[in-house]
């Protein structure tokens, strides 16, 4: 039996340092959360340098909130992962535009444009929430306060729209232990009969009480 595949859903932002991080991290614990599994969530960049790691502010916020971050490093956004992607989310509308045409393209380098059943899957935030998340970068901590709020406040909606609940996995039903029957043992007991004189003897006896 080949094993379940998880859908991957990536986050996507310039340099993969401080929105996506974020937005990754909300959403992998609001999904464990709501013990929702068979997602694989991810973030990358557009433009990342290599060795990168989460922006300290963004992981100062997420510390803030009680979410970890350690061991974080900004990845770069390749043709695979996008094509691989159940769902693709960017921050801006501009991302989107670009995305999308870099999916297609990544693709049509596999021949699967002509599949009838390939279809959108890059979302920007704005398209989800109606509010893009800009970029953060250079700013102070309040702003990236600020950019967390509106990627939390946002992830209820994203679930929705993505229907995640519906891809989950199914949860096996738990099987009950039965406890085993009690055996019950039946005593018999043997009448004992009486020979006539022994029922004439005894009621002789019962009436000499009285």
């Amino acid at each position: 039996m080949a094993a379940r595949k998880r859908k991957k859903i990536v986050f996507v932002c310039t340099g993969n340092t401080c929105r996506s991080p974020m937005a990754q991290l909300l959403l992998s614990c609001e999904l464990k959360k709501r013990n929702l599994s068979g997602f694989d969530v991810r973030s990358a960049g557009i433009s990342v340098q290599k060795g990168d790691v989460i922006n300290p502010k963004s992981a100062e916020v997420l510390q803030e909130n009680a979410i970890g971050s350690e061991g974080f490093v900004a990845t770069k956004l390749t043709e695979k992962l996008l094509s691989d992607a159940f769902a693709v989310i960017c921050m801006t509308e501009r991302q989107r535009e670009y995305l999308m045409d870099m999916r297609w393209n990544a693709l049509k380098k596999v021949g699967k444009t002509q599949d009838a059943e390939v279809e959108n899957n890059v979302y920007s935030f704005a398209e989800i929430t109606g509010y893009e998340i800009l970029d953060p970068y250079g700013k102070d901590i309040d702003c990236y306060r600020y950019v967390f709020g509106l990627l939390a406040a946002g992830i209820p909606k994203l679930i929705e729209k993505l229907r995640l609940q519906d891809h989950a996995w199914e949860k096996k039903p738990k099987t009950s232990v039965k406890a085993p029957k009690k055996k019950t043992t039946q005593i018999k007991t043997k009448k004992k009969t009486l020979s006539k004189k022994q029922k004439k003897e005894s009621e002789n006896e019962q009436l000499s009480i009285f």
